[in-house]
């Protein structure tokens, strides 16, 4: 393949990452910090991007080489990992939802868009607006990791607030998508209420702090179960919840538009894998769209399903 071809395909490459409402030449600025006059040189053809340059994009994009060389498998695809640094946890958990919230600036105003979420777990865009939860849920996970050894105690975890502000933005940029879907999992709250009773049962959780993280979870059940009822955010910022039937093993997601295709994968707690592959893409999607069948829409409809599925997470929760 001539090397102008590979230019070519290499910048229609990076195009299709980007959703059209972004400016490519900024992008490309802040990612190789080169000047603007040197981008635009770049990607009129004049001058080719080099092998580094490429490389630094295919780390920061997802954008395949393989592919653009014709050396791509159709059983291969190129994932982001969004994992949370175990050195810098709290600088690279930051860093990570300043992320989410670039996506979802970038796509939220788009008449194409559709999100679709299944969770087994409670959804951050939900949680994060309750600071001891989010605390504990990044806590569980520090926990965990074994090269993470500074953190024991529940109350030795400070977050600062320049982090809980960026986290309820976070929140509240998702809540400006015109209409997002969720699949939870019925077993959602059940799982968590044994992730506290575990640590108090380690003596590293006291009684008042579960008492705490007890009153937040009540009221954001009590605030999904509004949310379900009206079936919006806001006028114009539509929400449609499903429960699940049935229990699956993971959570997972996608954004779609006309121009910008975005698989989501929850590893390790807290931390997510991305593509922009199409074809893991439609995969996600199948699956996802699949669940529905196994599922009760409970926003707006289905009443009686809504009141039993929240009095049964509050049924957990009370267990503490």
């Amino acid at each position: 393949m001539k090397a102008k071809t590979l230019n070519e395909n290499f910048i229609e490459a990076i195009k299709e990452k980007i959703p059209n409402s972004v400016n490519l030449a900024s992008v490309l600025m802040d990612t190789l910090y080169i000047g603007k006059e040197a981008v635009y040189r770049r990607l009129r053809g004049e001058v080719p991007f080099t092998f580094t340059e490429a490389s630094i994009i295919s780390n920061s994009l997802g954008v395949s080489l393989d592919r653009v060389s014709g050396a791509n498998s159709p059983k291969n695809a190129l994932f982001t990992l969004n994992v949370i640094d175990h050195k810098h946890p709290l600088d690279t958990y930051h860093a990570q939802i300043e992320n989410y919230i670039r996506i979802y600036k970038a796509v939220k105003d788009n008449p194409t868009l559709e999100w679709y979420a299944a969770s087994n777990i409670i959804p951050q865009v939900f949680y994060l607006d309750h600071d001891n939860l989010a605390r504990f849920l990044l806590y569980k996970w520090m926990y965990q990791h074994e090269r993470i050894s500074y953190i024991k105690y529940f109350s030795g975890l400070k977050i600062s607030e320049g982090l809980r502000e960026k986290q309820k933005e976070y929140v509240k940029v998702s809540k400006e998508v015109a209409l997002s879907n969720f699949i939870w999992d019925n077993m959602m709250f059940c799982s968590l209420v044994n992730d506290i009773r575990y640590f108090v049962g380690i003596n590293l959780i006291t009684r008042e702090e579960v008492d705490v993280l007890k009153g937040e979870i009540c009221c954001l059940i009590d605030v999904l179960e509004q949310l379900a009822a009206k079936g919006y955010h806001k006028p114009g910022k539509s929400i449609r919840i499903y429960v699940s039937n049935i229990n699956f093993e993971a959570s997972y997601g996608y954004l779609k538009t006309d121009d910008f295709k975005l698989s989501i994968l929850r590893l390790y707690s807290i931390n997510e894998i991305t593509t922009a592959d199409r074809e893991v893409f439609e995969l996600q999607k199948e699956w996802i769209h699949s669940l529905r069948k196994y599922s009760t829409l409970i926003s707006i409809s289905g009443e009686t399903q809504r009141i039993q599925f929240f009095e049964k997470q509050r049924q957990y929760v009370n267990s503490l």
